[in-house]
């Protein structure tokens, strides 16, 4: 067989392969979405995502020879394209990436993926977060109801250097379709002990201004996500996205709240797809950055660049 019928060959397999694994995951979407399970926005197509997740995981360049999903088993990429799936995500829009553990592919949602899909909770009408810098003036009271109440920050653009250790902490307001807001504050020595156990360590070393925002973002979410209307397969989801980035969150995760990752032990047995494996606990890798140019595609390790992940 000569080298170009080898080729063709090949690509027809790989058309067959992408064929058959969007197909069955995007038959399992519309099965949930049917039963009521989800409800994905209006404008999203998950064979669109699906299919753009897909390419980006046979994909190869210069660095990376053997494209992501040669590495990984295939319930795992299947189990991994149905959580950013679910989510209503697309790495096409870099709203997340996919990580290859051991053998095991994950998904993980980038900073605009955490927005997007906290804003599609029904109890939630809209969020914000924001850096504290040496030098601003930020100040909290307790209402009348005993909780922490935003009273007033007064930011000064000359303090927002963009290093970390200008830093003094990061606040995230949510406020409720009628109208109440929550504040959660975390001080940098609190945000930096949830870095301690995160996988993207480097990642939040080079973006530290948007990393704060995102673990405070995270950890203000949980009370949403635990008494939200929106189903247990999203809520779940969610968590377990989320817990791929930690290698243990419950090292660092207090009372007050914190965003997926303190999932219980066997929230990752949740009979939610339908496929033969379930996703394992994530396990320690070495710490990477987000390669450029691969649209949200991540296999760790691999090579630094200023690809900016967000």
């Amino acid at each position: 067989m000569t080298n170009q019928m080898q080729t063709q060959n090949n690509q027809v397999q790989q058309n067959k392969k992408q064929n058959s694994m969007v197909t069955q995951v995007a038959e399992r979407i519309t099965e949930m979405r049917q039963q009521g399970q989800i409800n994905l926005p209006e404008n999203y197509s998950a064979v669109n995502a699906l299919q753009a997740a897909f390419f980006t995981l046979t994909a190869t360049d210069f660095a990376n020879k053997t494209p992501l999903i040669e590495k990984v088993t295939p319930d795992s990429v299947a189990f991994a394209l149905q959580d950013m799936a679910i989510q209503g995500l697309s790495v096409a829009k870099k709203q997340g990436y996919f990580i290859n553990y051991n053998g095991k592919l994950q998904f993980q949602r980038s900073y605009h993926g955490t927005q997007a899909v906290l804003r599609r909770l029904t109890n939630v009408k809209d969020m914000w977060a924001n850096v504290i810098w040496k030098g601003e003036e930020f100040e909290v009271e307790y209402n009348e109801r005993g909780q922490l109440a935003f009273k007033g920050h007064k930011a000064d653009w000359q303090a927002a250097t963009g290093k970390k250790e200008d830093i003094i902490g990061a606040y995230c307001i949510i406020e409720r379709t009628d109208g109440t807001q929550y504040l959660t504050v975390m001080t940098m020595a609190e945000i930096q002990t949830a870095w301690s156990t995160s996988k993207n360590q480097s990642v939040q070393n080079k973006y530290p201004q948007e990393m704060a925002k995102r673990t405070v973002i995270n950890r203000a979410s949980k009370t949403f996500l635990n008494t939200s209307d929106d189903s247990d397969v999203l809520v779940d989801t969610i968590n377990r996205t989320t817990e791929n980035e930690y290698d243990n969150e419950r090292d660092y995760v207090v009372e007050a709240q914190a965003i997926q990752q303190e999932i219980d032990a066997n929230a990752n047995q949740g009979d939610v797809i339908g496929f033969d494996e379930q996703p394992q606990q994530p396990i320690d890798v070495q710490h990477e950055e987000i390669p450029e140019g691969q649209q949200g595609l991540f296999d760790a390790p691999t090579t630094s660049n200023e690809d900016d992940p967000f």
